[in-house]
C-alpha cells in the first residue's frame, strides 16, 4: 500500500513542476517521453488474504466404482408381505435325534432243519475208525436231534452195530427243554438207556436195562444229546458254565469252562466257542466245539472213558435248511 501511495505522490508532484515550475528547453533530437499508462487493480483483500493462508485441498479417495452382479447373483426384488392372512405361527424346532444304544449282539435262530456229519477218530494216534451223523430238526415249537455213528472199513468187524441217540423236547424261552432221551448201545434191552423228563412234577425218571429209579428235576437240566444243541441255542456268555446233564443212567452236575478257539477241521478253520468240564481222575469227559459262523452247531466232540481212550468226531461236512 506505501509503495502505491508513494507512486501516485511522485505522479502529483511531477505534474506540478511541469505546470509551474521554469520552462526548460529541450534539443529538438530528443525524442518525447514515452506516455507512462499506469493500471491499478486492487485485489478485494478477502480473496489476497484467502490465496495467501488457504491450504491445498487434500486429495479425495477414489470412490469404488459399482460392482455389477452377473444375473445368477440379482436377487428378486423383496415382495411385501400380505397382512391381510394370519402368518403361521413358528414351529418348535425338535430335540437332536440321539442315536439309540447298540442292542446286545444275539445269537442267529437255530434253523429248521440242519445235518452234521462228522468222521470218527480212536486213540492217542488219530486213527479214524469210523464216521456219524447228527440231525437237528424243528417243528413249531418241538426239537428232534438224532445222532446216528458207526465203525467203518476194518474196524465195522470188531464193532459192529450202531451208537444211537435221540433227545426230544420242545423250545422255551430259556432254550430246549428236553422231554424224553434215549441211547442204543447195541442190540438188546441191556444196552439201552433212557430218561423221561416230567417238568410239572419237576422229577426225572432214568432206566438203564432193568433198573429202574426217579430223581428229583433240577431246573434247566439237559440230556447227553441236547446240552450241545442247548449251548448253541444260547451261547454262553460267561468263562464258565454250570450244566445238570444226564445221560440215561444218572444225574449229574458239571461246570464247564468255555474258551474261543480257532478250529482246523476239512472245511477249513472255524471259530468256535470251546467247552470242556473240569474232570477228575477216573471220571468220563467230554468237550464240545460250537461253530460261531454256523449257529454254534457242534464242529467237533471229543469223548473220554474212565480209562482215557475215547473218540473224537470231528466236521467234514454241514448241511442247514432254514
Amino acid at each position: 500500500m506505501k509503495k502505491l501511495l508513494w507512486v501516485l505522490g511522485f505522479s502529483v508532484a511531477l505534474h506540478l513542476a511541469l505546470l509551474f515550475g521554469p520552462h526548460l528547453s529541450l534539443p529538438l533530437s530528443m525524442a518525447p517521453a514515452p506516455e507512462l499508462n499506469i493500471k491499478l487493480e486492487i485485489p478485494p483483500p478477502a480473496v489476497v488474504a484467502q490465496r495467501e493462508t488457504a491450504k491445498p485441498p487434500r486429495p479425495r479417495p477414489p470412490q469404488p466404482k459399482p460392482r455389477r452382479l452377473p444375473a445368477k447373483d440379482v436377487l428378486p426384488a423383496p415382495i411385501a408381505p400380505d397382512h391381510s392372512v394370519a402368518e403361521p405361527a413358528p414351529q418348535p424346532v425338535p430335540p437332536p435325534a440321539v442315536e439309540p444304544a447298540p442292542e446286545e449282539e444275539k445269537s442267529p435262530p437255530m434253523p429248521q432243519n440242519a445235518t452234521i456229519k462228522f468222521a470218527v477218530y480212536k486213540g492217542v494216534n488219530g486213527m479214524r475208525v469210523g464216521r456219524a451223523e447228527q440231525t437237528w430238526k424243528l417243528d413249531g415249537e418241538h426239537f428232534t436231534i438224532s445222532s446216528v455213528a458207526e465203525a467203518t472199513g476194518l474196524f465195522s468187524l470188531f464193532a459192529s452195530g450202531k451208537h444211537v441217540q435221540i433227545s426230544q423236547g420242545e423250545i422255551t424261552p430259556s432254550g430246549l427243554k428236553p422231554a424224553s432221551y434215549r441211547v442204543e448201545r447195541g442190540q438188546g434191552e441191556d444196552k439201552v438207556d433212557a430218561a423221561r423228563f416230567d417238568w410239572s412234577a419237576m422229577t426225572l425218571a432214568l432206566a438203564s436195562g432193568s433198573d429202574r429209579k426217579t430223581v428229583k428235576l433240577p431246573e434247566g437240566t439237559q440230556d447227553l444229546l441236547s446240552f450241545m444243541y442247548q449251548l448253541a441255542f444260547a451261547p454262553p456268555q460267561r468263562s464258565a458254565v454250570q450244566l445238570s446233564i444226564t445221560n440215561g443212567r444218572k444225574l449229574d452236575s458239571y461246570v464247564y469252562w468255555v474258551v474261543e478257539e480257532a478250529l482246523e477241521t476239512p472245511m477249513g478253520t472255524l471259530q468256535t466257542l470251546h467247552l470242556g468240564k473240569r474232570r477228575e481222575e477216573g471220571e468220563k469227559d467230554t468237550e464240545v466245539w460250537l461253530a460261531a459262523d454256523y449257529h454254534y452247531l457242534p464242529v467237533k466232540i471229543s469223548q473220554v472213558d474212565k480209562d482215557g481212550d475215547g473218540l473224537v468226531l470231528l466236521v467234514n461236512e454241514i448241511a442247514i435248511t432254514q
